[in-house]
């Protein structure tokens, strides 16, 4: 029987955990445990996923809480891909900005249909956009 994975908006992320997670990636694989816990600190909100006590997603967001959103920073560690965590993380984050106007990101061109999917479309360039109704 698997156990289900813990997601949490204010279960601390421990920047070193982050810093293992974020190697995994292009964009962010040299950050630092300081630099990211000034990220961490400075962030609207994030939402951690664990399994136990491993780190095993991240995402972020930086807002006005009104009418502009960031989400950035999503990542899912590799051995837990395809399991629709990442959906999962979107789905949640979406239901907490779906008072806010405009949510914005930024994704390789590959990812945009993992996003089209939550509504998201491209906006030029690297940049996605979801505009709620209201």
């Amino acid at each position: 029987m698997t156990r289900p994975f813990i997601f949490s908006f204010t279960e601390p992320v421990n920047p070193e955990a982050l810093r293992m997670l974020f190697e995994q990636t292009s964009w962010a694989n040299n950050r630092s445990p300081l630099d990211i816990q000034l990220m961490l600190d400075r962030s609207y909100f994030t939402l951690g996923v664990w399994d136990e006590d491993r780190l095993i997603g991240f995402a972020r967001v930086i807002t006005d809480d009104r009418y502009r959103a960031l989400i950035d920073d999503v990542v899912v560690d590799s051995a837990y891909r395809g399991r629709g965590i990442a959906s999962q993380m979107l789905d949640k984050m979406l239901k907490r900005l779906q008072h806010v106007e405009i949510i914005m990101l930024d994704c390789a061109t590959e990812l945009e249909g993992f996003y089209g999917k939550f509504g998201f479309k491209p906006k030029g360039g690297s940049s996605l956009e979801l505009r709620n109704a209201g």
